[in-house]
């Protein structure tokens, strides 16, 4: 949790300051170079190191893949692409979850080189090679001239992949606010985003520390206190990713015809229930089937929170915004494996942890991000974030 909140802070900073792209790919090169140690490292101090150290690219990612796509994505497509994008995350899951089930525990240090070799020598070459510049953040920052760049390079790439000429652009202006030094402050002094950023900031405490991190801290050891084996908890892991993969284009099928904070809300309740049940019935199974909901309910909430995060601000703050928000939530994770680590033990079948995963967990942000949440269905990104 900690590295994650300065990751995201640190790189939120420099996606604001210094462009998208440049805080992309620093992402990707953190991620990979802190976590190949981790096949050498065996002591505590020098794991928990690591572990902030590795997860600043982490933080990183969190708070700039989101930005980047909202701002180059037309408001008809913006939720389609998002989320076929970030269905990736889903697919690239059952990879990692096979990987595990292969190498583990005997050779978990082979685990640890294939990730960092594809981290270093396959993601960021390529982020490197093809990844541009956002646009309407040149534009953010008075480089109008590298905008119009960005822009016609897009267009192209947009002509050759369709093969058909696009059509005009939209007659009315959408003008993009320029950044000032201190653009940061209007988030707590402009009471219009000051209404965004608590709400927000509640959510994704509660949601870290909940339906994210405070599941999946303890689900695979709920399933080895029932029988489950390391193979079958890698097992239901890559089931799992395979439904979460459909089940991301399935949402993004939905395009902007239902506001994302409905979907929120959604997916908390469906959550809910798939942990109910996994506790009411028990046995090897039926875990396998609810985690399997469960773990779609985590992971369309956590994508779609942070979609409508990243949407919630001006192009001059976005990042910035995010960081603060997606940020501070990480206290939440902290919480988890700390608090929850005593829940666990309290009750019959661990009913302290199965409550509070579930009811300040996933069903009050959900609830929180319905009732006072803005709509962004189809709406272009600088009026709704304005």
């Amino acid at each position: 949790g900690l590295g994650i909140r300065l990751g995201v802070y640190l790189v939120g900073w420099i996606a604001d300051r210094f462009g998208r792209r440049l805080a992309i790919c620093l992402s990707a090169l953190l991620a990979g170079m802190f976590f190949w140690p981790f096949a050498l490292v065996t002591n505590f101090w020098g794991l928990c190191a690591l572990s902030v150290l590795s997860t600043l690219g982490v933080g990183g990612i969190l708070v700039t893949h989101s930005t980047y796509i909202s701002e180059i994505v037309a408001p008809k497509y913006r939720n389609q692409v998002l989320l076929g994008t970030q269905s990736i995350t889903a697919a690239i899951s059952v990879f990692i979850a096979l990987l595990g089930y292969w190498t583990f525990p005997d050779q978990w240090k082979l685990y640890m080189w294939i990730g960092t070799a594809l981290q270093l020598g396959v993601l960021l070459p390529l982020l490197l090679w093809l990844l541009p510049e956002s646009p309407r953040w040149a534009e953010a920052h008075s480089r109008p001239e590298e905008a119009e760049r960005l822009m016609a390079d897009l267009e192209e790439r947009c002509r050759r992949a369709s093969g058909a000429p696009l059509p005009e652009p939209h007659p009315t202006p959408h003008p993009v606010i320029l950044a000032g030094p201190s653009a940061w402050r209007e988030l707590f002094a402009n009471p219009q985003y000051r209404s965004r950023v608590v709400p927000l900031m509640a959510c994704w405490i509660l949601g870290y520390a909940g339906i994210i991190y405070g599941v999946g801290a303890f689900a695979g050891v709920y399933m080895v206190d029932h029988g489950g084996s390391a193979q079958f908890v890698f097992g239901v892991f890559t089931i799992a990713a395979v439904a979460t993969f459909l089940a991301f284009l399935a949402n993004a099928w939905l395009r902007e015809r239902v506001e994302r904070r409905d979907v929120i809300l959604a997916v908390a309740i469906m959550f809910s229930l798939a942990w109910v049940f996994a506790y009411l019935f028990p046995s090897k199974p039926a875990i396998a089937v609810f985690y399997t909901f469960g773990r779609v309910g985590t992971s369309l909430w956590l994508f779609n929170m942070y979609n409508y995060t990243a949407v919630a601000f001006p192009t001059r703050i976005r990042a910035v915004g995010f960081a603060w928000t997606d940020g501070l939530g990480h206290l939440g994770a902290w919480a988890s494996v700390t608090l929850l680590g005593l829940l666990y033990g309290m009750g019959p079948n661990h009913l302290g942890w199965v409550l509070f995963i579930i009811i300040p967990g996933a069903l009050l942000p959900g609830l929180l991000i319905r009732g006072v949440g803005i709509k962004q269905a189809g709406a272009v990104l600088e009026h709704v974030s304005r």
